[in-house]
């Protein structure tokens, strides 16, 4: 018998797990995959650590900046220039989408929630218009990994009036985060386990959690699991029996999106895109984030790090449509996305690249997905999963934060709020 079980180790579930065993509580935390962290997962088959889920700091975020504190642990700004790979040459500086300041003048002034598809309508419809409807649409796809048939324009809207432009790494990585988290529920008295997926949720005079291995009891329980877990359909082995109390929750959860997420990261034996010829010839500064129109169109370097890593990033829809690619197919997409980023021949790609892995965030067992986005349906949905039913069910996540949602910040401020408000009961 347990005071409080937490179900799902990511950065939610350990925030919480943290607080309220350090407050006393004796805490049971259950994980379904063989490690904690969730969508964050250090990768150690490079020449170095390396991040296959979460990887940035998006701005001056007080919750992340306190336990990193705490932790002892060290953020890295980072540097570089935003590049675009367009026709042939690498661009600096150049507005993201055509009509840029005139698209979010509209924005700033739009007051009536709709989806970006149908503000893209009522707006920019004529034909003048038709490559920013066209790349604004990629760009929400790809930024936000969000449908734009569902995705709230006020909600990108704030995003965009909220965001200081300010980016972070944590040096250590946010492993080395989450091991603290560990550390210290551990050093609690708290009982954690990994590797065993709950499949049912019971209430009777108690709270009866039947998992793939026994059965754990608790007056309380957090329920701590990310946002495609709760919207999976019965034949999926991610799937959890919750009690029909719960049904108007796992309802809500449903309204909320789920964006999914496919990473590419490349170890080469050297960085030669910081090489003085590279540059020269593309005369731009040392890279950060490359932009283009390329099936993986979105790249990163670890710049002002030489670490010999460039990282693909696709998200949104098209990534659901690719995620059951083999992965030869990543393979050959990945390396042809790249060659004309790069402006590089696949085969010196070839000789140059030294290992590579593709996270499936969407494939992933216990996950499926990236990140959640905000449908004209959630902000109702996240006040229903705000409100514990009886003081004895919560739920937390990123998806569950109505401040910078989908990050990792949304998810320890969420972690950190729910255990906040048990202490506060009687």
């Amino acid at each position: 018998m347990y005071d409080i079980i937490i179900v799902g180790g990511g950065a939610a579930g350990l925030m919480a797990a943290k607080i309220l065993s350090e407050a006393g509580r004796k805490i049971l935390l259950l994980e379904a995959r063989d490690q904690l962290g969730g969508r964050i997962q250090q990768l150690n088959n490079f020449s170095f650590p390396a991040e296959g889920g979460a990887e940035f700091i998006h701005g001056n975020l007080k919750t992340t900046f306190d336990l990193l504190k705490e932790a002892g642990m060290k953020k890295e700004k980072i540097k570089g220039q935003f590049c675009r790979a367009e026709k042939g040459k690498w661009l600096v500086n150049s507005e993201p989408v055509p009509h840029w300041n005139l698209l979010i003048k509209k924005m700033k002034a739009c007051n009536e929630d709709m989806t970006v598809d149908d503000f893209l309508v009522k707006y920019f419809s004529k034909k003048k218009y038709d490559v920013l409807r066209t790349q604004f649409k990629k760009y929400v796809e790809g930024y936000d990994a969000a449908d734009t048939n569902y995705v709230s324009v006020l909600s990108l809207k704030n995003e965009m009036e909220n965001e200081d432009g300010v980016q972070y790494r944590p040096v250590a990585g946010y492993t080395s985060l989450i091991n603290f988290l560990k550390e210290t529920t551990v050093k609690n008295d708290a009982v954690i386990k990994t590797g065993e997926p709950v499949k049912e949720i019971m209430m009777t005079n108690k709270i009866e959690v039947i998992t793939s291995s026994g059965k754990y009891f608790s007056k309380k329980i957090i329920i701590a699991v990310p946002v495609g877990v709760l919207q999976a359909r019965k034949n999926n082995k991610s799937f959890i029996r919750f009690p029909s109390l719960l049904n108007n929750y796992i309802t809500a959860a449903k309204k909320i999106g789920n964006g999914g997420v496919i990473k590419f990261l490349l170890e080469f034996d050297k960085t030669f895109w910081l090489e003085k010829k590279f540059l020269k010839n593309k005369k731009i500064p040392a890279p950060s984030y490359i932009f283009s129109e390329e099936i993986i169109p979105t790249w990163w370097t670890q710049f002002p790090s030489m670490v010999p890593l460039l990282t693909g990033w696709l998200a949104g829809p098209q990534s659901g449509r690719m995620k059951s690619f083999s992965t030869k197919k990543f393979e050959s997409i990945m390396l042809d996305s790249l060659s004309s980023i790069m402006f590089v021949k696949k085969s010196e790609l070839e000789q140059k690249l030294l290992n590579y892995e593709i996270m499936n965030w969407i494939d992933e067992p216990h996950i499926l997905g990236g990140y959640s986005y905000t449908t004209l349906k959630t902000e109702k949905a996240r006040k229903i999963l705000l409100t514990p039913y009886k003081d004895t069910f919560y739920f937390a996540g990123e998806y569950v934060t109505q401040n910078s949602p989908s990050t990792v910040d949304a998810a320890l401020q969420s972690g950190k709020l729910v255990a906040m408000e048990i202490l506060k009961e009687k």
